[in-house]
């Protein structure tokens, strides 16, 4: 469930940086100034903008945030999909940069998919632990 869930939920980095934007602030008020509310908003989506944590997300092989092994059995599994779902991501990242000019536009959310720490993001999956 936490996998499944988690899928819908990997995204957030880009959707927060969408409106974090300053050209999507624009549209909540026509002041030029901040409001309250535009500080509430900020503070509300700061854990999402900078919730990159290397290992940090579940599925994952490495042990570095659950502190104990895994077993033998399990750990096999873990190595081999997340070797395949590397693969993928890389494989995608570079299917993405052949159109620059998409890329340049659209490379912000595109780069959801990349390899973890592309355009400093990470499809987390999930990160509740």
């Amino acid at each position: 469930l936490m996998a499944v869930t988690g899928i819908v939920h990997g995204a957030t980095l880009s959707y927060s940086r969408l409106f974090a934007d300053a050209d999507i602030l624009r549209w909540r008020s026509s002041s030029d100034t901040w409001q309250i509310s535009d500080a509430f908003f900020h503070a509300n989506i700061l854990g999402t903008i900078c919730g990159m944590d290397e290992h940090r997300h579940v599925m994952s092989s490495s042990t570095d945030v659950v502190g104990e092994e895994y077993d033998e059995k399990l750990q096999a599994v873990l190595e081999t999909y997340e070797q395949k779902a590397n693969d993928l991501k890389e494989a995608y990242k570079n299917q993405i940069m052949e159109n620059t000019g998409e890329f340049n536009n659209y490379g912000w959310i595109l780069s959801d998919f990349c390899p973890d720490g592309f355009d400093g993001k990470q499809l987390t999956v999930t990160s509740y632990i």
